[in-house]
């Protein structure tokens, strides 16, 4: 079943996929963020950037349009939800829903969220409200549907806070973890030293390390170049660029420069990379 909201004034989407014995396709251009929710009985299998990923029963997989995503078996049973910048920004309504830099945009792993009963009862009704909403045909329509959708990230994003941070960490720390995530997205292709992102959130450099030792198996200056290396791969997957193009797109001087930088994280060169099947 696939249930589609469209505004072609502003060319916002939204769409759900349940139930398909065939997926289409998941990328549509890039465009779109991602919720992936296994509701079965049966572990599924996805490809995600080239990688082989389990989804198991009652996880939920929060992916962003830069990520290139496909369900190899079991496709009948997930749900999918679909939308665009268009139709809700996590980034501009971040004080809303408290998404953004923590299901989406953080930089060291994709969020798989596991559903408890309750939560998977919650949200089974919210799909059956969204799906009856995609029918009613009137001027609340769009708004109903975001609605929806806002409340289906916020009841993700709560699980989220509890099963992604180790120890014991505050609210507080949460948002300079996210915030960092954020800024991390918005300019790791000029700014790479934690002390740039530090200076951007009146913190202190020696903070924000502190703060990420209590969430993060990776330290802030992981992030930054974890988050170089993953457009890195992506320009050298689906794009035909030089290496000497995808470093300067990705804030590099010369191609020495981000061939160094490149063996110095993956443990591997550019050519052996490309070389990798």
């Amino acid at each position: 079943m696939e249930k589609r909201f469209y505004n072609s004034k502003v060319k916002a989407q939204f769409t759900l996929l349940l139930d398909e014995e065939n997926l289409p396709d998941l990328n549509l251009n890039g465009s779109f963020l991602k919720f992936i929710w296994n509701k079965g009985d049966l572990d599924v299998l996805i490809q995600l950037d080239n990688q082989e990923q389990t989804l198991y029963p009652n996880q939920v997989i929060c992916m962003t349009y830069l990520q290139h995503i496909s369900v190899v078996n079991n496709q009948n049973q997930v749900v999918v939800l679909l939308f665009n910048r268009e139709f809700y920004c996590v980034h501009t309504n971040d004080s809303e829903v408290s998404c953004n830099g923590l299901l989406f945009f953080g930089s060291n792993q994709t969020p798989i969220i596991l559903l408890n009963q309750h939560e998977f009862e919650i949200l089974s009704y919210l799909i059956s409200v969204l799906k009856e909403e995609f029918d009613i045909i009137d001027g609340n329509r769009e708004e109903m549907l975001r609605i929806l959708l806002k409340r289906f990230i916020i009841r993700c994003t709560r699980l989220a806070k509890q099963q992604l941070f180790k120890g014991d960490i505050s609210f507080n720390e949460v948002d300079i973890v996210r915030l960092f995530n954020v800024l991390v997205e918005e300019n790791y292709k000029k700014l790479k030293k934690v002390s740039d992102y530090a200076s951007l959130m009146n913190k202190s450099p020696k903070t924000i390390s502190n703060i990420f030792n209590q969430y993060s198996e990776l330290s802030p200056l992981q992030i930054i170049h974890q988050r170089v290396i993953i457009e890195a791969k992506r320009l050298f997957n689906y794009t035909s660029k030089s290496a000497k193009e995808i470093g300067q797109e990705l804030g590099f001087d010369d191609a020495a420069q981000f061939s160094k930088f490149f063996k110095n994280v993956t443990g591997k060169s550019i050519s052996e990379y490309r070389n990798t099947p």
